[in-house]
């Protein structure tokens, strides 16, 4: 079981690829799950829509029994100890971002909140990251009464920054075959749900990311 995530948005060029891919799967990664209090790891991608040229999109999560484990030592601690073929690798990434999570609730895809502390294991993710501009008790609120009980077909994780630059997380995990979740830009439901697209940031450009699981 895990309670926190550490998630890694980054843009990757495709000249890179290959051997990145190869190298974060077969050696990062294990490295990672053998430090205390790592439980779990998953990677995503979706083609770019903007920003660096010739990119794709990836998201990395690393689940940890509580964000203390992301803090022991930090991101910025870990960073200076990294071998040179991890500094090589490293710089193969463009406009990255750094989030370490707490989970609040979730949803499974019959509705019902529950604990959240299972991997992210699904084939597929809508991502969204962002800001409520100080209204954030509406705007939980409103995921829970509102947007939460229309979900079909998918679950729902919320969690909340305790660093990085956006204070909200929303992970839907779906099949493949399974319509994406309405976008929190779309304002046509209700009233309510209008408001909250009026006052919602997004650190990505995009209120929705679609992104499929990685394996190697």
């Amino acid at each position: 079981m895990s309670s926190a995530i550490w998630l890694i948005s980054y843009h990757l060029n495709r000249e890179r690829e290959d051997q990145y891919l190869e190298w974060f799967h077969r050696v990062h990664i294990p490295e990672k799950l053998a430090r205390p209090g790592y439980t779990w790891a998953t990677h995503y991608r979706t083609a770019s829509t903007g920003g660096v040229d010739d990119t794709t999109h990836y998201v990395a999560l690393f689940g940890g029994e509580s964000s203390a484990v992301f803090y022991n030592p930090s991101p910025a601690q870990i960073a200076p100890k990294q071998t040179p073929e991890t500094r090589t690798m490293m710089g193969c990434r463009s406009e990255s971002r750094t989030l370490i999570l707490s989970s609040e609730w979730a949803t499974t895809d019959n509705d019902g909140i529950g604990i959240e502390g299972s991997p992210v294991n699904a084939d597929s993710i809508c991502l969204t990251l962002c800001d409520a501009s100080g209204n954030d008790m509406d705007f939980s609120a409103w995921l829970v009464q509102q947007h939460a009980p229309s979900l079909t077909g998918c679950g729902m994780r919320k969690l909340l920054a305790s660093s990085g630059d956006a204070r909200h997380t929303i992970i839907h995990t779906r099949t493949a075959d399974t319509a994406p979740p309405p976008t929190f830009a779309d304002a046509a439901a209700s009233e309510w749900s209008s408001r909250v697209a009026g006052y919602l940031e997004y650190p990505l450009g995009r209120p929705l990311i679609s992104m499929d699981r990685v394996s190697l």
